[in-house]
C-alpha cells in the first residue's frame, strides 16, 4: 500500500509542476487572492451539503438490503451502542472520502464498506455492492446531464473531440453495468449446497477445486443480496431522485466558485467541468484527482472564455473544498465508532480470500 500512496504522490506532483510550468503560479496567486471570499465560503459549505446528501441517498440503498434481510429473517441485531449505529453511514461514507483523497486506488472504498459490514453487522461484499450501485448510478446521471449540455446548448467548437467520444464511451459503459447489475440481482446464483460437494476420496486438487466453487458462488451471492435496491423500484428510484439532486448542487458549487473569480460562466461550463473531472479522477491515480482535476479544468473551461491561471485557482479552491471536511469528518467517525484505520487494515486482512468479495 505504501508503493501506491508514493506512486500517486509522484502523480500529482508531476502533473503539478508541469502544469505550474505552463501556467505562472504568480497568475494563480494573484486570482486566488482577487476572488470573493464571500463565494468561496459558499462554495466550500456547498460541498459539505453535498456529501451529506450522499450520505442521505447510501442510507436509502442500504435500506433497501435492511428490508430483504429483515424479511429473509438474516437480520443479526445492532449494535449495543446505539449513537454509533445512528451515525455510521455519515461515519462511513466520509472515512471513505478519506481515504479516497489521501490514497490512490480509491482504497477508501475499503474502508468504507469494513467500516460499515463491521458497525451494522452486513457481509462485507453486500455492502461493497451497493458502492458499486452508486458509482453506476452517479456515472448515468453525469452522462444524462452531459447531454442535456449537447442537446440543450451544444458542446463549444474548441472543445477537444476526445470529450465527447469519452463521454460516449462511459454512458455505454455504464448502461450496460446497470444492465448486468439489474439481470444478476434479479436471478438467483446457484445455491452453493447443489454445486460439487466435497468428497473424501477425491483428490486434493479435487477438493480444492471444489471448495474454490463453493466460496465463489457463496460471495456471489452475498454481493447480490447487496444489490437488493435494484429489486426494489420505489427505493431505486429514490436513488436516482437523490443522485439528481446531488449533482444539481455540485454543478452549482462549482458556477459558483468561478463566479467568485469573476468568470460568471455559462451553466453549461459548469456542467461540462463536473461531468468530465469526475470521470478523470475516478480511475485509481493521484490521492482525490490532485493533478488532474487542474488540467482537466483549465482544457475544459478554456472554451467558455476561462483564462488557465483562473481554471487553476478554480479547480483548487474545489479540490480544497472536500479535503476540508472529508479529512477532519473522516478521522472523527473513526474516532466516534473507536476504530482506527490499522484496526480496519488488520481486519481486512484478516478475512478469508472469498470473503474480501464476500
Amino acid at each position: 500500500m505504501r508503493w501506491r500512496f508514493v506512486a500517486g504522490l509522484v502523480i500529482s506532483l508531476s502533473l503539478l509542476l508541469l502544469l505550474f510550468w505552463k501556467i505562472p503560479v504568480g497568475d494563480v496567486v494573484d486570482a486566488l487572492a482577487a476572488a470573493n471570499p464571500w463565494a468561496l465560503i459558499a462554495t466550500v459549505l456547498l460541498h459539505l451539503v453535498v456529501l451529506s446528501l450522499k450520505a442521505v441517498r447510501w442510507a436509502v440503498v442500504l435500506r433497501a438490503t435492511d428490508d430483504e434481510r429483515l424479511s429473509a429473517a438474516q437480520e443479526p441485531g445492532p449494535p449495543t451502542n446505539t449513537k454509533r449505529r445512528r451515525w455510521l453511514v455519515f461515519d462511513s461514507l466520509f472515512l471513505g472520502y478519506f481515504g479516497n483523497y489521501v490514497l490512490p486506488a480509491k482504497l477508501g472504498e475499503v474502508g468504507r464498506s469494513l467500516l460499515y459490514s463491521r458497525g451494522a453487522r452486513v457481509p462485507f461484499a453486500s455492502v461493497l455492492a451497493t458502492i458499486v450501485f452508486e458509482r453506476f448510478l452517479d456515472a448515468l446521471v453525469l452522462i444524462l446531464a452531459f447531454y442535456a449540455v449537447v442537446f440543450g446548448a451544444g458542446l463549444p467548437d474548441a472543445l477537444p473531440a476526445w470529450v465527447d467520444r469519452s463521454a460516449r464511451l462511459v454512458g455505454l459503459g455504464s448502461v450496460v453495468g446497470l444492465t448486468v447489475l439489474f439481470a444478476w440481482a434479479r436471478r438467483l446464483p446457484a445455491d452453493p449446497e447443489r454445486g460439487p460437494q466435497p468428497d473424501s476420496s477425491a483428490s486434493s486438487t479435487d477438493s480444492a477445486v471444489q471448495s474454490a466453487y463453493r466460496k465463489v458462488v457463496g460471495a456471489a451471492r452475498t454481493f447480490r443480496e447487496g444489490l437488493a435496491v435494484v429489486r426494489r423500484p420505489s427505493i431505486a428510484a429514490l436513488a436516482f431522485a437523490w443522485t439528481l439532486v446531488i449533482w444539481t448542487v455540485e454543478a452549482l458549487a462549482v458556477w459558483l466558485c468561478l463566479s467568485s473569480f469573476g468568470e460568471p460562466v455559462h451553466w453549461t461550463g459548469a456542467v461540462l467541468q463536473v461531468v468530465i473531472s469526475s470521470f478523470a479522477i475516478a480511475p485509481p491515480s493521484a490521492p482525490g484527482g490532485l493533478g488532474i482535476h487542474q488540467w482537466v479544468s483549465v482544457v475544459v473551461l478554456a472554451p467558455f472564455g476561462v483564462a488557465a491561471s483562473t481554471a487553476a485557482a478554480a479547480s483548487l479552491v474545489l479540490t480544497v473544498a472536500v479535503i476540508v471536511w472529508v479529512v477532519p469528518l473522516g478521522l472523527h467517525g473513526l474516532w466516534r465508532q473507536e476504530t482506527s484505520t490499522t484496526e480496519l487494515q488488520e481486519a481486512y486482512e484478516a478475512m478469508p480470500p472469498a470473503r474480501h468479495s464476500g
